[in-house]
């Protein structure tokens, strides 16, 4: 957990200071007998949510449990209002805050139209204020509703943004380090591999001519030996430089998908990953992209790579039609 993640925790458990017309109510004795433990349990209910939701309930995927905490906070929220007998927008600001900040675009501007749209219905059945003044109340309760929910959407959208970045900038960092292994390779091939390839073929050479039994004529056995086990040290070590690696792969599958005119999206979330398993990956989205390319006759394709209970999951995803059924190739199956 980044500090900055830490932090931001703490700095949302400060809309709890909203509650404080339920802290005026129980003090001033607004709320009365039998309704006052009530009103305490809903209260607290109410701040327990919330706290739950700012250390874990944000991290939930899908929009069950975002739903769930909005809608039981703008219940509580509605029971705190009439438990007390007195109309207070604050206990629904909250909910747009968690509205706004949980929900994509579409669904946050839904659910914050929902909020409010509960908010003047209690300003209504509350306030018990003449026509006029209903009217005014109800204007007033739109700049809360957009300030509180637009906050929290924009500040939902630069957190995004700026995943984002540090994602694109981690990829550059590995298809940078991906680039230099290969030209390492090149090199170590051309060059070292080369000049190793003739010394090896000068001493089998010099064995050859040198007559049995002359002296010096072991040391260059040794040489030959010593040579080609240094050749093929540097082929494998080149074989393994030359192994791809998941950003090279996602950056080519990127470009390959984009000049057959196919719209592409990547989302990756593994963090780092050992040589193999980058290796192995790379193989997997190379030959999917292939696939897509060749068969889908796919107009958008998305690429996701995330970690799910410990396990590596990729997911290719397109919008092309079906095909007749093709005889199955060795992609894949080469990985065994």
């Amino acid at each position: 957990m980044s500090l900055g993640e830490r932090w931001g925790r703490y700095v949302a458990l400060t809309a709890l200071a909203l509650m404080w017309p339920a802290v005026e109510a129980y003090l001033q004795g607004i709320v009365r007998g039998a309704a006052v433990p009530i009103f305490g349990v809903a209260a607290v209910v109410y701040s327990v949510v919330y706290v739950w939701y700012c250390f874990s309930g944000f991290r939930s995927h899908g929009l069950a449990v975002p739903s769930a905490t909005v809608g039981a906070l703008t219940l509580l929220a509605v029971a705190l209002d009439h438990l007390s007998g007195q109309m207070s927008a604050n206990y629904f600001l909250i909910p747009l805050l968690v509205a706004g900040f949980s929900f994509p675009p579409r669904r946050a501007l839904i659910g914050l139209g929902l909020v409010g749209a509960t908010t003047l219905m209690e300003v209504i059945l509350l306030a018990r204020l003449p026509i006029a003044e209903l009217v005014l109340q109800a204007v007033l309760v739109l700049p809360g509703v957009v300030l509180f929910g637009g906050s929290a959407m924009v500040l939902r959208y630069l957190l995004d943004t700026l995943s984002q970045l540090r994602a694109a900038r981690a990829e550059i960092a590995q298809h940078a380090a991906g680039q230099e292994r290969y030209r390492i390779a090149r090199d170590l091939h051309d060059l070292l591999g080369h000049s190793l390839s003739l010394i090896t073929l000068k001493g089998e050479l010099a064995t050859r001519l040198l007559p049995e039994g002359v002296h010096g004529a072991d040391e260059v056995r040794d040489i030959v030996v010593l040579s080609r086990d240094a050749l093929q040290q540097v082929r494998e070590a080149v074989s393994g430089y030359r192994q791809p690696t998941l950003a090279t792969e996602l950056t080519a599958a990127r470009v390959a998908l984009q000049a057959a005119g196919i719209e592409v999206d990547v989302k990756q979330s593994l963090g780092a990953l050992d040589r193999e398993t980058e290796a192995v990956l790379g193989w997997v989205v190379r030959e999917a992209t292939t696939n897509v390319i060749r068969h889908s006759g796919a107009k958008h394709c998305g690429i996701t790579l995330n970690r799910i209970d410990g396990r590596l999951q990729v997911e290719v995803l397109n919008d092309g039609w079906r095909v007749p059924q093709a005889p199955a190739g060795n992609g894949l199956r080469g990985l065994d």
